[in-house]
């Protein structure tokens, strides 16, 4: 995957999100899944958890998030239309430590984002600003297809 110019409007304090169809996208929301997904290889991952609030653009975003993950090599779990604590318990209950929430939060419907959880560490501050640049620098290195790195999508 060559690296992908994602705005860097869409990386705030304690989560990503975006106009959906504008600044976030479903392939910036599949290059985030990567990006994720490679992170929780490193801690240890073999499986995410994604959930979404009832937002209309919300299952097209995670089926791209999930392409993400599955790509890095990482299985998923989605447990569908939750809100976000219920993503958070699903990582500890699922034993996967790590999940995303596809919400919007308080936001207006136009709009749509991530809250996200990897090895049991909440993504904020400095590290959404690590995961902008990991994106804005990925290499075509980056498996470009499920089972890539030895692991089987769920």
């Amino acid at each position: 995957m060559a690296a992908l110019a994602l705005p860097a409007s869409i990386f705030k304090a304690y989560d990503i999100r975006g106009v959906v169809g504008d600044t976030l996208t479903p392939d910036g929301v599949r290059a985030i899944g990567l990006a994720l997904g490679h992170q929780a290889r490193r801690a240890g991952a073999r499986e995410a958890v994604i959930g979404r609030d009832g937002r209309l653009s919300g299952p097209t975003l995670s089926q791209a998030l999930a392409d993400g993950f599955r790509a890095a090599g990482v299985g998923v779990v989605d447990i569908g239309m939750v809100t976000t604590p219920i993503v958070y318990y699903g990582t500890y209950e699922l034993g996967t430590g790590t999940g995303v929430a596809v919400t919007g939060s308080h936001n207006p419907p136009d709009y749509n984002g991530l809250k996200m959880v990897v090895g049991g560490e909440a993504i904020y501050g400095d590290a959404i600003q690590a995961l902008a640049a990991a994106i804005a620098g990925a290499s075509a290195t980056w498996p470009a297809s499920p089972g890539t790195c030895g692991w089987p999508a769920r």
